[in-house]
């Protein structure tokens, strides 16, 4: 079994660039993966483009679920807090990227590596691309090693890169409850760092981001 992990996607009125998305999460090189899409109240289309990629893939693939229409922080912590969703990794999606086909693998690479008792979380740098995804840069690259003191001054991964194991969902689900955050990434890393776990930031830009 190679471990499968759980894509953790937030929607709202994301059908320009959601097939792309999807597309880049099934052209992986990790195998075992399943979408657990939670949509904030699109009006747009979005919601019948998730319903072709379900009946393409077939429900155990792709799940979709309804937010709680209180922004994107909040679409994310309900998916962070969500018992039904279960996986052996779990990976934040923004619904306009696209992944590099190595991302996952890339990033458990580091993970089975952190044992399991640990709280574990990776993140990188991203390619920057404009609507046609034409490379227009790259992310900052930081300097400081991650840890919860660079965590209280600087956000050095965004939520499109993070994957993380299960006892990180175990801490993050614990703290999310009642939690009303600006920022779901920030939020992550400071609290994984601060308790204890280990931050993996990769100069690799494992996302190109729109």
């Amino acid at each position: 079994r190679h471990g499968q992990v759980a894509i953790l996607l937030s929607t709202f009125d994301g059908r320009r660039f959601l097939a792309q998305q999807l597309d880049s999460i099934a052209a992986q090189t990790w195998p075992d993966w399943v979408v657990w899409a939670s949509d904030d109240g699109s009006r747009d289309g979005t919601l019948e483009v998730l319903a072709q990629y379900r009946a393409a893939w077939g429900p155990a693939r792709l799940v979709v679920h309804q937010g709680p229409r209180e922004g994107f922080a909040a679409n994310f912590l309900s998916l962070i807090g969500d018992p039904c969703i279960r996986g052996d990794w779990y990976a934040f999606c923004d619904q306009d990227d696209l992944w590099e086909p190595g991302k996952l693998r890339r990033a458990l690479a580091f993970l089975r590596c952190v044992p399991g008792s640990v709280p574990g979380l990776y993140c990188s740098r991203t390619r920057l691309v404009d609507a046609a995804n034409r490379s227009i840069g790259l992310s900052p690259l930081f300097a400081r090693p991650p840890s919860f003191r660079n965590a209280l001054v600087q956000r050095i991964g965004g939520g499109n890169t993070m994957v993380y194991n299960q006892a990180a969902r175990d801490l993050l689900r614990r703290a999310c409850a009642g939690a009303d955050v600006v920022t779901h990434d920030w939020w992550a890393y400071l609290v994984v760092s601060g308790c204890g776990g280990r931050v993996h930031y990769d100069t690799w830009p494992s996302v190109r981001y729109r």
